[in-house]
Parts: structure tokens; sequence; C-alpha cells
């Protein structure tokens, strides 16, 4: 009962973070208007950098992740995020390309709330994973995944299937929806990137 009640803890806190907008959903948005399958690849990147950040908190407790660190990986992030946008903007839908796998690295590695949420929540629930062994980890990793998988997949499907149903204004509309989360991401992530190095450096 106890692991059954663990499991859906993770469920539960997972869907709430992963449901939640951000430069993931609005990266899925944007290449799932030309590829359906680009949620699934997007996640697959995102799990490439998410897994070893969990292995590493199971197996060896909290990194050590200063002020500096943070504030550069906010300033990349948000630089990243408003290329994005400007290139989403730029690009025409007959030769747009879908990144998949990258998208999801990028996205995940050069945000730096991502970071955050593993080294607070996250890690909380790696922690409560440790009570029940090498398998409360591997349901964990399952669980979470699963969430991250299904959600990313759902969005980009259903991202392509309006562009096909709805045709070019289903696709400006998904445009300005993705580009704007882009870009508020991208400022946000600059401002507190800076903020944090100015910070840093008084000291």
């Amino acid at each position: 009962m106890e692991f059954l009640f663990f499991i859906l803890t993770v469920l539960f806190i997972s869907l709430s973070g992963v449901l939640a907008p951000g430069p993931l959903f609005a990266a899925t948005i944007a290449e799932g208007k030309t590829n359906r399958s680009a949620g699934f690849l997007i996640a697959l990147g995102h799990a490439t950098v998410e897994i070893p950040i969990i292995l590493a908190l199971f197996f060896f407790g909290a990194f050590v992740a200063t002020g500096f660190i943070k504030s550069i990986v906010g300033l990349l992030g948000g630089i990243v995020l408003l290329y994005m946008a400007y290139a989403e903007l730029k690009s025409e839908k007959s030769i747009k390309p879908s990144k998949g796998i990258v998208t999801g690295i990028l996205m995940s590695s050069l945000n730096p709330y991502f970071i955050i949420w593993w080294l607070t929540i996250g890690f909380k629930l790696i922690i409560d994973s440790t009570s029940f062994g090498i398998l409360g980890l591997m349901a964990f990793i399952l669980a979470h995944e699963f969430c991250d998988f299904s959600w990313l997949t759902f969005i980009s499907f259903s991202s392509n299937k309006s562009t096909q149903i709805w045709g070019e204004r289903a696709f400006k509309i998904l445009t300005t929806i993705s580009v704007t989360i882009l870009v508020f991401f991208g400022v946000y992530f600059i401002y507190t990137g800076f903020n944090f190095l100015i910070w840093n450096l008084k000291f």
C-alpha cells in the first residue's frame, strides 16, 4: 500500500510540473505543427538529460549548484529561447525542420528552473524512493517519464491535427502561442540570470 501511494504521489506531482506551460511545452507545439512525433522525440531528449540527474541524486545526493552556474544557465537558456522564437517566426511551414531530441536536450539543460525543481521537489521524491531500494528508483523513473512522454506526445499530436484540420489559420494561432511562451520565458530567464550574476559578483 505504501509503495502504491508513493507511485501515485510521483504521478500527481510529476503531472503538476509537466502540465504547466513552459519552454518544453512551447517547443512541442512549434515542432508538432509539422511533425506529430515531435513530442515523443522531445521527451526522449528531455529524458537523456533528466535520467542521469535522477541517478546522480539517488546515488550521490544533491549537486552543489552555485548561484554563478545558475546565472550562466539562465542567460544561455534565455538567449536560446529568444532565438527559437525568432526562428519560429521566420520559418515556413514547408521547410521547417524538426529538431526533436536536440530540442528536448536544449530546453532541459538550459532551463535553470528545471535544475532547481530536481534539487528541491524532485530530490524529495527521490529520497522517498530510497525506502524501496532499486525497485523504488526504477518505479520512480518509469512513472515520471510516463508523464513526460504521454503529455508531450499528446501535445505534438494535437498541434499537428489542428494544423491539418484548420489549415493555415491554426498554424498561425499555434505559432503565436508558442512564440509568446518562448519570448516570455526567454526574457524571464535572461532577467533572472542577469540578476543572479550581478548579485554573485558583489560577493
